[in-house]
Parts: C-alpha cells; structure tokens; sequence
C-alpha cells in the first residue's frame, strides 16, 4: 500500500514538473519572432462568408499556440508576376500594420511563386518561406486541359468564360476577408487562361524557375518520365538550399490523390482532373510530387491530396490525419530557428 502511494506522489510530482509547464507554454508553442503570412494557391479565398475559411481550422489553431497570422487574398486565377505583385503590395502593408521588420510565408499551390517572386524582390522583408503541396515545376495537368479546350473550339471559350465567371463569384462571396486583422482588397481580374497557361512545365516554369531558382532542387526531376516519377529517391536529392540570401526556405507535400472517399474533392473533382493528366504520376491529385519540393524538402509522401493540404472539404481528410498539426508544429520549428 505504501508503495502505491510512494508511487502515485512520484507520478504527480513528475506531472507538475513537466506537464504543467508544457500547459503553461502551450499559448507560445507556435509563436515566432516574425509574423506568419499565408499565401493561397489558385482558386483561393479568404473566408468564404466569413464562414468557411481557406485554411480551414489551420489559422485558427495557429494563433491558438500563440502565432501572430495574417491571411492574404490574390487573384485566383492570374499569372505568376501577377500575384506575386498583389502579395508585395499586401506584405508592405502587413509590416507597417504589425510593426515588424520581416515576415514568415507559407505557402499553398501556386503561392509558392508568388511568395519566391516577393522574396527575390524584397528579400529584407522575408524570413523564411515554406511551401505545402507547392507547384513549383507546373502541372501536366494544365497541357490536357488547354489541349482539351482548344480541341473544341467555341466550347472551350465557352468553358473559359465560365470558369472565369464562377472564380469572380467566389472572389466576391469571400470578400470583405475575415480571417485574421488584416483584410486585401477584391481581385475581380481573373483568367483563367492566364490560370491554365502559368501552370504549364513549359514555357511557364521553364521561365519562372531561371528568373526566380532560388532554393530549387539541383535535381531535375522533370526530366525523369516528364516528372511522373517523383521528386527525386531521398529528401537530400529533392531539397534545395535551406538558407538563400538570408531566407530559410522549407516544403512538404503529399503523393496519395485519395484519402477520404466521403470528401467530394476525392469523389469528383480529383477523378475529372486524372481525366487531363495524360496517365498515372506520383501527385496530390493535382500538383505532381515532382516540384513540391522547395528548400529543405520536410516530407513529399503525407498521405494528403491537395485539397487535404489545407485541411478541406471541411477536414474530411485520411484517418489519423491532422493537418492543423502540421503547420503549428513548423511555426515551432520557426521558432527554434530564431524566425
């Protein structure tokens, strides 16, 4: 009986010792020197009627562990030069809104460029950029789908039209921002031509990637099988520089297109995207693991798609997942490297 209580004073002792300070702390976990700013991909928002938030629950928990997030809203469908002089303008106002001298991006998708173009641009306003599921070598998704529209003709007027239309209803049902102090202006200016042409491998990365190659992997490998085949055999041979110019670059990504068969991205619109892929690839069911690497390459094989990424359709991703976790645990690393 003594021994049983000797032990059970020692477990609550260990208890105080340890676990309360880590409750203690917790608020702090994820609170870096620099503010976090997230960078959308295409088709992005901000908060959808103030209800439904682009980075569904991710923001959220963030700040909850004490990170200072602000959320940005871009064209969803426009060149790469394009956003990426949106996302300046809202980083300039971001640093004089918070006061600081720098700030963290993370990225999603095609915010990857935008976020690589600001960071050539104006390297002393960035302290690291990290990259989720980012397309940083294009999608061969893109050639189908352009190759589609210009097979029918009017039709893919007609579809171009279309689509175009729906992306500025989402960009006015999003708008005025509610996630976060700080609130972009609409962008109203879609195309999403402009969209399919800038997600191609060529010219558009091609391009982009020899006027903006910093922290791209040394290893090309969209020249194995057209980028089918994966980022490279180990996480050394995907990464990139870690630190170039004074910014930490990081990425992670995923390679399993189906994770949730009850989530209607995997029901739906990941089964009519394979239909413009041209055959089977290592890919999120949108953006080919080939590219998502950027910086030090984390992790290329979560099991999330894209859309799991950012913790949609209304977190309905692969048991066991917890997106949020992923990003509040990468604004502790931040913070242990002093950003």
């Amino acid at each position: 009986m003594k021994k049983r209580t000797l032990l059970s004073a020692l477990v609550f002792v260990l208890a105080a010792v340890f676990i309360a300070p880590m409750a203690n702390a917790a608020s702090t976990y994820s609170k870096t020197k620099y503010p976090i700013v997230m960078v959308h991909g295409a088709f992005g928002f901000d908060s959808i009627l103030g209800i439904v938030d682009y980075w569904y629950f991710i923001t959220s928990n963030m700040r909850s562990r004490g990170a200072n997030v602000y959320v940005v809203n871009m064209s969803s469908a426009a060149l790469h030069e394009k956003r990426g002089e949106e996302l300046r303008s809202s980083i300039r106002q971001i640093l004089a809104l918070s006061g600081a001298s720098k700030v963290n991006l993370i990225a999603h998708s095609q915010g990857a460029t935008a976020s690589r173009y600001v960071a050539a641009l104006e390297p002393q306003w960035i302290a690291s950029v990290s990259c989720a599921h980012c397309m940083n070598e294009g999608t061969q998704f893109a050639d189908g789908f352009k190759a589609t529209l210009a097979a029918i003709g009017i039709g893919g007027q007609i579809v171009d039209a279309g689509v175009t239309l729906l992306l500025e209803l989402l960009e006015l049902i999003s708008g005025p921002g509610s996630d976060g102090d700080y609130n972009a202006p609409l962008n109203v200016d879609q195309s999403m031509m402009d969209l399919a042409s800038g997600s191609q491998h060529a010219p558009s990365y091609v391009e982009f990637n020899a006027a903006y190659p910093a922290a791209m992997p040394a290893y090309k490998c969209w020249n194995d099988n057209g980028g089918r085949n994966g980022p490279g055999a180990t996480l050394t041979q995907a990464s990139g520089a870690a630190s170039v110019n004074g910014i930490s670059y990081y990425s992670w990504g995923g390679n399993d297109p189906y994770t949730a068969w009850l989530d209607p991205f995997d029901i739906i619109v990941i089964p009519l995207a394979f239909q413009f892929m041209g055959g089977e690839a290592k890919w999120d069911g949108l953006v080919p693991t080939c590219g998502m690497a950027l910086g030090k390459a984390l992790r290329l094989d979560y099991k999330a798609n894209h859309f799991d990424a950012i913790n949609h359709a209304l977190a309905i991703t692969a048991f066991g997942m917890n997106i949020p976790s992923i990003y509040y645990t990468h604004a502790n690393r931040l913070k242990q490297a002093g950003l």
